[in-house]
């Protein structure tokens, strides 16, 4: 069935991510029956709310929407990115047209929204209706900002909405045939495929709106490899192998190689890791800290009590740091020398041992941030760039080269940090490591809203935050230095502020530079932030999870998520 985008209107509802009613929830049809041995168990300690990739924001929705939907593209296991619902895609000459040329061999997974016929094939038209609901004011997405600052026409597009006026739909989105669709962008964004493998821009059909209207959140519709079944809320959901799913593995078989998937929701993670321990549990995304130590030995490998478990370990795409106000018309950064002081920047750098910190204080859950801004799996990180080591005779050399010879003359330092016991602990190491150089260092806890609030804000010279990407791209992290982006508008916090920096970004937002020259770019920006150290960099997060002995296929994510189309169990 082909659709106006001028009858948009008929089919849109308000979708909020509504309080979960106390019955179950089946989709059409006969419940099937499971066999366990054919499916993959997992728990969700902070529940779930919502299935409706306009409202996935949030881990436990991401990794059950995952195995419900696909996007256009998608990421492979060496982060790249390759074809799903999209087979290729080509760029103009001003890197503002983007073609994407879609697969027509794709069916939507049998839904009684369909009617009679139970299912129909994806084209074109959903990818405009998805990105358009995810537009609309009335949606209330939390995704909105995806496309709003970025596709032509979005911004008229949600305000239209938003007063309730006619409209005709995004004028930056094309569709020209069943199989093609073009995105027309405002400026050159290179990093767009990044954008389009997130959750928002997961695919639906109209279908499902119409039907399911206000409760579609509940009952959600894709083309991924597991159908939803049944959801128990605050007991478990339950999702079926999709026998429509398009993807084969490299011998031919189709996948998915599972039965189905089986989502517990144990609140209490020591709970969860005892279910895990007994068997009921196939896997868990995070080891409860009171079981860390008969999980682990000190240096992170498996205890012989678990030695044949499957420990999935990688470097999180996240960076743990100390920022600093570099803004000297805000009354904040004139309470410390720091802001007009490079030297002294960079002595707090060289003074922190992060190897000491994450052994004793992390207990190995984390890498030592000497490379700069980039986590380790990010793609575009560099070994070659170079960092803060610990070197205490180097920053006590560059503190007194800032006029504070062994500290003499330096006023006591203060530090704020949300309320968590963690980065408290993190907090007190760098503490005694800079008074070992003459730094006195105060800490100070508050709630952490109020305490981000203030750091957007710019009321605090010294403050703890990290940064976890949004999407693997570099441009997600080297945008928190690029000066149009100064909070609390965007997400430059320091206020750092480099006319050579910002020309860097806005090359490598060209989509004509292939992926090596994008990122060569975004690794000058690097040397350059190391070099202004707005930052006293501390560690990149590890993401730890761990698997049973049957569980094949599973492997370590980076950027976390969970795909279980080519999982298996022996």
């Amino acid at each position: 069935m082909k659709f106006s985008p001028r009858s948009l209107t008929t089919w849109l509802l308000i979708l909020p991510a509504a309080l979960i009613c106390s019955i179950g929830l089946q989709s059409c049809g006969n419940k099937p029956k499971i066999d366990s041995s054919r499916t993959f168990y997992y728990n969700e300690p902070d529940g779930l709310s919502t299935l409706d990739p306009a409202t996935t924001s949030y881990k436990a929705a991401i990794w059950a929407g995952s195995q419900i939907y696909n996007g256009l593209v998608e990421l492979d296991s060496s982060m790249n990115f390759v074809p799903c619902l999209a087979s290729s895609w080509d760029t103009d000459s001003t890197g503002t047209e983007w073609t994407f040329h879609l697969r027509t061999d794709i069916q939507f997974q049998e839904n009684e929204c369909f009617g009679a016929q139970k299912t129909r094939k994806f084209t074109a038209r959903d990818v405009q209706f998805s990105f358009e609901r995810i537009c609309d004011a009335r949606t209330k997405s939390t995704g909105l900002w995806v496309f709003r600052k970025r596709l032509e026409g979005a911004e008229e597009f949600y305000t239209s909405t938003a007063d309730n006026k006619p409209f005709a739909g995004i004028r930056g989105i094309t569709v020209l045939n069943d199989s093609t669709v073009r995105l027309r962008l405002t400026t050159p964004f290179a990093p767009l495929l990044s954008l389009l493998s997130m959750p928002y821009c997961w695919i639906i059909p109209h279908e499902a709106i119409e039907y399911y209207k206000a409760d579609y959140y509940k009952h959600p519709v894709g083309t991924g490899a597991f159908t939803f079944t049944e959801w128990k809320p605050d007991m478990a959901l339950t999702l079926t192998r999709n026998p429509l799913y398009f993807k084969h593995d490299a011998h031919g078989k189709q996948l998915p190689y599972l039965d189905a998937v089986s989502i517990s929701f144990i609140r209490n993670t020591k709970s969860e890791f005892l279910e895990f321990e007994k068997g009921t549990l196939d896997f868990i995304g995070s080891i409860d800290p009171s079981f860390v130590e008969k999980v682990l030995m000190p240096n992170g490998k498996l205890t012989s009590a678990f030695s044949s478990y499957k420990l999935l370990q990688t470097s999180a795409h996240s960076v743990e740091y100390y920022g600093i106000l570099l803004d000297s018309t805000l009354t904040a950064a004139k309470s410390m020398p720091l802001y007009r002081s490079k030297l002294l920047r960079q002595a707090l750098n060289y003074a922190i041992d992060r190897d000491k910190i994450i052994q004793f204080v992390l207990k190995g859950k984390g890498i030592p941030a000497t490379n700069g801004v980039l986590p380790p799996s990010m793609p575009g990180f560099s070994p070659e760039t170079k960092g803060y080591n610990y070197n205490p005779e180097k920053a006590r050399e560059l503190l007194s080269q800032a006029g504070f010879p062994n500290g003499k003359g330096l006023p006591t330092l203060t530090l704020q940090l949300g309320a968590n016991e963690r980065t408290a602990s993190v907090a007190e190491a760098v503490q005694q490591q800079w008074k070992a150089i003459g730094v006195n260092l105060e800490l100070r806890q508050v709630d952490f809203p109020q305490h981000l609030d203030m750091v957007r804000s710019g009321k605090l010279a010294l403050w703890r935050t990290s940064w976890i990407g949004d999407y693997p791209d570099p441009e997600n992290f080297l945008a928190l230095f690029y000066s149009q982006n100064n909070s609390p508008k965007g997400p430059n916090t320091t206020h750092l502020n480099s006319k050579a920096l910002d020309s860097l970004y806005e090359q490598a937002l060209s989509p004509r530079l292939s992926p090596a020259q994008r990122y060569a770019l975004y690794n000058a920006m690097e040397r350059s932030v190391i070099d202004s150290a707005p930052w006293i960099f501390l560690y990149y997060n590890i993401q730890q999870r761990i698997a049973r002995p049957s569980v094949i296929g599973l492997r370590p994510e980076g950027i976390d998520r969970l795909i279980l189309e080519a999982v298996d169990k022996k």
